[in-house]
């Protein structure tokens, strides 16, 4: 009866160490090369969105299958298709049209795979106006590990001011 108790707890403390969480269910800790690969998801969302790359599926493909976008000016969009459309939407026509800068990104563990905190700026770049900050605010995401890498399971722009008017 005692080995069994022994062989028991041994095997408990052998998943728990596996599944890399405590009892308590804390969140593991992130490797560099997640942060590295999470913050390249971040990237790779900006130049989605700017360049609709892919006919928009550069920027869908930063999401999971069933990943989420809500913000400000786009009602709760989800799937691969309407998050493409969203990125087709955006483009403006201009080759070199860039508009979304990103910085200081906060990733943090979870129990999901990581939580994500970003600024953005949005600027209006016009070549009869002077440029202008369109808005800014930040990001709130969650990341999920897939079969494909890490991806966004929800990206919520908050704190979004209203539009400025270009070249105000």
């Amino acid at each position: 009866m005692r080995n069994r108790i022994l062989l028991g707890l041994v095997l408990g403390v052998s998943v728990l160490a596996l599944s890399g969480r405590s009892q308590s269910g804390a969140a593991p800790p992130l490797t560099a090369l997640d942060r590295i690969e999470i913050e390249q998801l971040a990237i790779r969302y900006t130049y989605g969105l700017d360049t609709a790359a892919d006919n928009g599926y550069m920027y869908a493909d930063v999401f999971t299958p069933d990943g989420e976008f809500v913000g400000r000016q786009v009602p709760l969009t989800q799937g691969r298709e309407a998050l493409a459309r969203v990125a087709r939407s955006v483009r403006k026509g201009n080759p070199m049209y860039v508009r979304h800068f990103i910085t200081n990104h906060v990733i943090e563990p979870s129990p999901e795979g990581a939580t994500g905190t970003i600024y953005l700026m949005v600027v209006d770049v016009e070549e009869a106006q002077p440029s202008s900050i369109y808005i800014g605010g930040q990001y709130k995401d969650v990341y999920v590990r897939t079969p494909n890498g890490w991806r966004i399971k929800r990206r919520d722009a908050r704190a979004m001011g209203p539009p400025r008017t270009p070249g105000l």
